[in-house]
């Protein structure tokens, strides 16, 4: 009789943020509720000895139970912290939610707050931070954000995470808000059970890194809500390839819209259909194509990672049509170009990289050595 592994995980009853966002936007109280509760939690896991990094909030990993209270939680992408920072981390997290340098394989503990503050973005404007960002790839604020609450938002979505806050207590310090009641025990007992679930897989001796601790939803419940186009591409994913997809587009087509337009540009191009791809992109305005581009890379960019260097290059190459300057895009395609033996294009897509990044960690490093051995 073989030996059987099973993982539980703890039923939370709720709804995920994501969820009460879709109704509307937060207002004012609600939004410093919410940034109040989060940041009592990272000031618990940042606190830890071995300080614990979530890596991946965002409106779908916080979940507001009946009563009010939130829990944090899918710790899969969590990682605990080696000094002030750990650099060449393994990749994750979600577009738009994370900060320029988790890009690059850097963490500390302005990540969490980071993706906080994108996620207080996403709640007060009922947009994704993608939709928000500016040439410079900094988030803006938009008018919809109460005016209270800019200056604290402001400072937790710096591109440098030297202008952030240090840390969740000074975050915490620092919200302008009346007296708050302490942390619910069903709150912080929810959050310890995940983080618990999450680190006791690697405690069994089975890797370095965190897997996933879901808390699922109970029976009953507010579902999630997913945004049209990205349940379409859930629903539609496993016809994205070479066979399936042309009767895919056919018979269910993607919705209208950029988003619509992302999702499907991306399902041709993980079937191989480049051609189809492009077409899609080309039919949009700049403005909305190089959104659309945006989403295209975030559904490739598994398969750059996976190290598909075949699959991976024409995409990132298509991604580059419509978005130039999109330096992760860059790297992955010179990367899988040099691979390939594409070494003039290789040569300049990392070229173009070290002109776009500048942090000092994996990415750049690898670039750098690349470059060094082409002829």
């Amino acid at each position: 009789m073989g030996l059987r592994l099973y993982l539980a995980s703890q039923l939370i009853e709720g709804e995920a943020l994501t969820a009460r966002i879709s109704r509307g936007r937060l207002g004012e109280d609600e939004l410093r509720d919410v940034a109040r509760q989060v940041l009592r939690v990272l000031v618990y896991l940042h606190g830890q000895p071995s300080p614990v990094l979530h890596r991946d909030i965002k409106p779908d990993n916080v979940l507001v139970r009946p009563d009010g209270t939130l829990v944090l939680v899918d710790f899969g992408s969590a990682r605990r912290l080696s000094g002030a920072q750990t650099y060449n981390a393994t990749l994750t997290g979600t577009f738009g939610y994370m900060p320029a340098e988790q890009l690059g394989g850097t963490v500390d503990a302005t990540t969490d707050l980071y993706a906080l503050g994108a996620t207080l973005l996403h709640a007060a404007t009922g947009k994704p931070p993608a939709d928000l960002f500016s040439k410079d790839f900094a988030l803006r604020i938009p008018e919809a954000v109460p005016a209270a609450l800019r200056p604290f938002l402001t400072r937790l979505v710096q591109p440098r995470r030297d202008r952030r806050f240090r840390s969740a207590a000074e975050a915490l310090a620092a919200l302008d808000r009346p007296p708050a009641a302490k942390v619910r025990p069903a709150f912080l007992a929810a959050m310890l059970a995940a983080l618990i679930t999450a680190l006791g897989v690697v405690a069994a001796g089975t890797g370095s890194r965190p897997r996933t601790a879901t808390a699922a939803v109970a029976p009953g419940s507010m579902p999630i809500v997913q945004e049209v186009a990205g349940r379409w591409f859930q629903q539609a994913k496993p016809s994205c390839n070479p066979v399936e997809v042309a009767q895919l587009m056919a018979r269910r087509p993607p919705p209208a819209g950029w988003k619509g337009a992302g999702y499907g540009a991306g399902c041709w191009a993980l079937a191989g259909k480049i051609a189809e791809a492009r077409a899609v992109l080309d039919g949009l305005r700049p403005d909305d194509r190089l959104r659309a581009a945006g989403i295209v890379f975030d559904l490739a960019h598994p398969v750059a990672d996976a190290g598909d260097d075949v699959s991976a290059a024409p995409i990132m190459n298509l991604v580059l049509e419509s978005w130039p300057d999109h330096y992760m895009a860059r790297y992955h395609a010179g990367m899988s170009d040099y691979a390939l033996g594409n070494l003039d294009r290789a040569r300049t897509h990392l070229e173009v990289f070290l002109r776009l990044y500048s942090n000092e960690d994996g990415f750049r490093h690898n670039a750098q050595q690349v470059l060094a051995r082409l002829p």
